[in-house]
């Protein structure tokens, strides 16, 4: 039997065989993302994306995100990859029809238009029994970091201009309550370029749905507008952008996401060495949280 806290991609593809009664083949790694999905394919030929996941709490995150990303499907006619999940030896592992496209590497003028018309077609869809309190998750990665992300400390260690970031954003995040907020929205919370795909210049995918939360849909813009900030770009996108997730928001919501996500921004690269991306952050970092 194998360490849950080790499973490998071909634990998982057994498990899940196992799971459905079915015969399923690895076929590798899916190119892009960080903690990465797999494709699979069946004894009949179909091809499928796999995930899991064993740690109780993201499990229970990513069950819920399932049911999420349906409504946004069913709902809200989002182009999200329809799913199903199945439980074995305590892992979750989630299938995902495997749709066609490319990661968006140059954001154009139809790419907004599009991403707006579904970011208007989801506001206030989230199912009562799924909402929670909203940004709770948020505000706690910015007070004392978040569960294995948006960590402090490779900021605070780092040098003096990251510990200077850090210490700012644990400032906003006490000052701020959660009663300044709410959100009755269906949230992606990582709605960047490369989890859209694109043919032909047109949005054909969101992909990516596994932390899918309920909340204040206006955190999505917020992530697209600064992620537009080191994508290529048509003239005009970023300052539309910009307009589009900033100009409704109060100062605490502004402040608020834009702090949540810069720090996920500077730790990931921090504890992976990648300097290039750490002083184009830690430069965003002190203009976007008046640094000066």
């Amino acid at each position: 039997m194998h360490e849950l806290d080790s499973l490998v991609a071909a634990d998982a593809v057994r498990l899940l065989s196992e799971a459905t009664g079915g015969q399923y083949r690895l076929v590798g790694r899916l190119a892009g993302g960080e903690t990465g999905a797999h494709e699979v394919i069946d004894a009949r030929g179909s091809r499928r994306v796999l995930k899991w996941d064993v740690e109780p709490l993201s499990i229970a995150a990513r069950l819920t995100a399932v049911v999420l990303t349906e409504t946004l499907r069913s709902a809200a006619g989002w182009p999200v990859p329809a799913q199903e999940c199945f439980e074995q030896d305590g892992c979750l592992l989630v299938t995902q029809e495997l749709l066609l496209g490319d990661p968006v590497r140059r954001l154009t003028h139809a790419v907004v238009d599009r991403m707006l018309e579904l970011h208007t077609a989801r506001l206030g869809l989230a199912p009562a029994e799924h909402q929670r309190t909203w940004p709770l998750e948020l505000l706690t990665t910015l007070r004392t970091g978040g569960a294995g992300y948006c960590l402090h400390e490779p900021l605070r260690d780092f040098d003096q201009r990251t510990r200077r970031v850090i210490e700012r954003i644990e400032e906003l995040g006490n000052d701020v309550s959660s009663g300044t907020f709410a959100g009755c929205d269906i949230v992606h919370w990582d709605l960047h370029p490369g989890n859209l795909l694109a043919l032909d210049g047109a949005v054909t995918a969101v992909i990516d749905n596994d932390f899918v939360m309920v909340g204040d849909a206006a955190f999505d813009l917020v992530t697209l507008a600064l992620t537009s900030l080191d994508t290529e770009s048509e003239p005009g996108v970023r300052e539309r952008l910009a307009a589009e997730a900033f100009d409704g928001l109060d100062d605490d919501r502004r402040l608020a996401y834009t702090a949540h996500l810069v720090l996920r921004f500077l730790d990931w690269p921090i504890r992976r060495g990648r300097r290039d991306e750490i002083e184009f952050w830690t430069h965003q970092a002190e203009r976007l949280l008046t640094l000066g």
